[in-house]
């Protein structure tokens, strides 16, 4: 049983009215009644029972041994209580490390604090465990092993017991700490911006681990390369990484085997297989210890995060650092995998799903930004519409695969001969339209003849033949005083007087000669 109020004594020498509760409320856990008092009445403190006594590091009696001296009895435990473990103020030395027994911060954590009291009863109650030790007995001699030892020995031994629980103790409020970061950083990337995801990885992450070096890399699985977003080094990094011409590289290794790898040292880790390792930028960093972490969503790589040079040690801590780096990378995985099915499904609301050209609706809104943009600075702005001719013969005859085929076939060769700033959609059942910015009606007609001629030179393969087919365009060059309905209206007639004019050629709207076509 644990000693009771009866046979030991507590008393607190100090005004620290916060360390002076926690004590008490750890005292009480112990069933001992802590009493508080001052320097004045220190001879009231009794030494007729076990006592311990902790003295406050803030009075001038803590560093007095001949007001001390008189204290310390064979029955009384002395302690020295510190403001904090990294405290300016000295752990007992010379004289005073004769007289006082321990010390301990009175920051100390509540459960770190009663182990501590925990340690100073069985120090002044060596037989307190024992029910069948003779109460006549001397203490020292009834708490000796077999072989002799002496209370300092077992002190000594309790005394790194507790060390130990203090240094877990510490661990574990520190990977705590890192988990409560976690949660912050965890509602920042929980979004749809990838700048931003990119922007707490580089910035924040390393903080959390103290590494100095960060780099996020976004991974390409079809084309298994890695592009770099986004880094802090002050030197040139590699911008892409391709994984088949750099397999030992380490994030090549981490993306095969699709977990997180923490280094210690990369002179002394050698990787199963034994290949050699390839570490192109190692005489960069500052340390041998890296973390590489794929970001994963499900069992689909995102990308990878690298962090590398621990700022406080040697290496990173498979601890304290790998726990909260696997949460957070756990959390950006699914974020990035997020953005990225939301960039899909925003896509496959623009674009026409076969020929993945801007559908009807955002061609429209396209169109009228141009329009827009025309109006205001000035510039020049044409439209071509394009008819596939006979496409319902093809679909009659040939059927609709042979159809689908023709349209594909359009729909390449205006990828092909537009400019990166024109804007090309599928207007609608055989019809395309391509948006012509700051274009003259003399270079549209140009890019027109260029889409006529390619569509009709080259031959559809299809279910073991070929197919032909031919286009009719019209051209139409944006009047500042029309609307956009009339602009394309004009477009659209021009193209209806093409193909009524014979199909496979091209009609200029509001051409001087009405009967002008090519």
């Amino acid at each position: 049983m644990k000693p009771n109020m009866m046979d030991t004594q507590l008393f607190y020498v100090g005004h620290d009215k916060h360390f002076s509760q926690a004590l008490s409320a750890s005292a009480d856990a112990e069933k001992l009644l802590c009493k508080c008092t001052t320097p004045e009445r220190i001879s009231d403190c009794p030494a007729t029972k076990p006592r311990l006594v902790i003295i406050d590091a803030a009075l001038p009696l803590a560093g007095d041994p001949e007001k001390l001296r008189p204290l310390k009895t064979d029955s009384t435990c002395l302690v020295l209580a510190l403001e904090s473990p990294e405290s300016s103020d000295p752990a007992p030395a010379g004289g005073l490390a004769e007289i006082y027994d321990d010390h301990l911060a009175k920051t100390s954590a509540p459960p770190l604090l009663q182990k501590k009291l925990q340690l100073y009863l069985r120090t002044l109650n060596p037989h307190a465990h024992s029910s069948e030790a003779p109460a006549s007995q001397d203490p020292i001699q009834a708490d000796a092993p077999p072989e002799h030892h002496t209370l300092s020995k077992k002190y000594a031994d309790l005394q790194e017991q507790l060390s130990q629980t203090s240094r877990n103790l510490k661990l574990q409020q520190t990977v705590i700490e890192k988990i409560n970061h976690i949660s912050q950083l965890s509602r920042q990337v929980n979004c749809l911006d990838l700048e931003k995801i990119a922007s707490v990885c580089i910035a924040q992450i390393p903080s959390l681990i103290s590494a100095r070096f960060a780099s996020l890399y976004t991974y390409h699985a079809d084309k298994e390369i890695l592009c770099l977003l986004r880094h802090n080094h002050p030197y040139s990094i590699a911008h892409l990484v391709d994984i088949t011409k750099h397999p030992n590289s380490p994030m090549a290794r981490a993306i095969q085997q699709k977990k997180l790898l923490l280094i210690e040292d990369f002179s002394q880790w050698s990787p199963q297989d034994s290949k050699a390792l390839v570490r192109s930028f190692a005489p960069n960093y500052q340390s041998n210890s890296c973390i590489i972490a794929p970001l994963l969503s499900g069992d689909k790589i995102q990308g990878v995060l690298n962090l590398a040079d621990n700022i406080d040690h040697p290496s990173f801590d498979r601890k304290s650092d790998l726990p909260p780096v696997r949460v957070l990378c756990d959390i950006i995985g699914s974020a990035m995998s997020n953005i990225t099915l939301y960039e899909e499904a925003q896509e496959r609301a623009r674009t026409d799903s076969m020929t993945h050209l801007l559908n009807h609706r955002t061609f429209y809104d396209a169109l009228n930004k141009e329009v827009n943009r025309a109006r205001r600075y000035g510039n020049s702005l044409s439209l071509i519409m394009v008819d596939l001719d006979e496409l319902k013969n093809i679909n009659d005859k040939q059927g609709h695969l042979a159809g689908d085929a023709a349209l594909m076939h359009v729909a390449e060769k205006v990828t092909q001969c537009i400019r990166e700033i024109d804007i090309p959609a599928r207007y609608g059942g055989d019809e395309f339209a391509i948006i012509l910015p700051n274009t003259s009606l003399a270079d549209a007609m140009t890019l027109a003849q260029r889409l006529l001629e390619a569509v009709a030179a080259e031959p559809i393969p299809f279910d073991n033949k070929t197919l032909r087919t031919s286009v009719s365009v019209g051209v139409a060059q944006y009047r500042p005083e029309s609307t956009v309905e009339e602009f394309m209206n004009d477009t659209d007639s021009a193209m209806f007087e093409a193909k009524m004019s014979g199909k496979n050629r091209i009609h200029i709207a509001c051409c001087p000669d009405p009967q002008k076509s090519v």
